[in-house]
């Protein structure tokens, strides 16, 4: 990359590259002899050398006429470049610090999102599974449970995060709450509730996932997901009621 080239980059204009790589060829010069030599106005070559004084470029020799002595590159351009440096670093930590703030801050997200059929409702459940971290509180009706879901609790689990299970009691869906026990979920029935064609699970504290279901055929439910925190705190305290009534299971 040529010089001048160098000096746009940094800021520099078309006139100011051309007084500051002539000053650099002379050495020491006036502004006349720096102008005769750019091809830039004396009156501008002057204002430009003045301003290349200010800016650590140049020297400024008093005398009749003034005279201007060139810094080398290395010792001007460099120094401006590592500032500018600290400067975007400094920059890039700020908005790292802003950001985490905004997000620290009440800004919560509040989302509802709606899927329909079994293949999408499957990946949506398998992601909200991975990204649990605290608790999970699921209510079921006790039908058969996929292999996927349960090898996804059981990791959760073992990661030590709390699950638990509840539903309607049927004595022929006792196999069913004993694979929820077998991964290590708190299991518990109760019987005053019938088979409601709605679901549920509940992820840490921001996120419900409510399942409909059709009497008629299961892959055609509808899950509505809802990112929020107070919808969250209301059905975990449904659910909470119900698991104090309900009864445990015991293998």
């Amino acid at each position: 990359m040529e010089l001048e080239e160098i000096l746009k980059e940094i800021g520099f204009t078309e006139y100011k590259a051309k007084v500051y790589k002539t000053l650099l060829f002379l050495g020491i010069a006036s502004s006349a002899t720096v102008a005769k030599e750019s091809g830039v106005p004396q009156t501008k070559a002057h204002g430009i050398l003045n301003e290349l004084a200010k800016e650590g470029f140049a020297i400024v020799i008093p005398g009749r006429p003034t005279r201007f002595k060139a810094i080398p590159p290395s010792s001007a351009i460099i120094p401006i470049i590592e500032e500018r440096i600290q400067k975007e670093n400094k920059l890039k930590e700020e908005i790292k610090k802003a950001e985490e703030n905004l997000v620290a801050k009440e800004f919560p997200r509040r989302e509802i999102l709606l899927f329909q059929g079994w293949n999408i409702i499957e990946k949506i459940i398998e992601k909200s599974l991975s990204e649990s971290k605290e608790e999970v509180d699921i209510f079921v009706r006790f039908r058969k449970v996929h292999p996927q879901f349960l090898n996804k609790i059981e990791k959760l689990v073992k990661k030590g995060v709390k699950v638990k299970v509840l539903g309607p009691y049927r004595k022929e869906r006792e196999h069913v709450m004993a694979q929820y026990k077998l991964v290590g979920c708190e299991v518990r029935s109760i019987k005053e509730i019938h088979f409601p064609l709605i679901t549920f699970d509940i992820f840490d504290n921001n996120v419900v996932q409510l399942y409909f279901f059709s009497p008629t055929s299961e892959s055609e439910g509808l899950l509505v997901r809802i990112e929020d925190e107070d919808t969250t705190t209301l059905l975990r305290e449904i659910f909470n009621r119900l698991w104090e009534k309900a009864i445990p299971f015991k293998n």
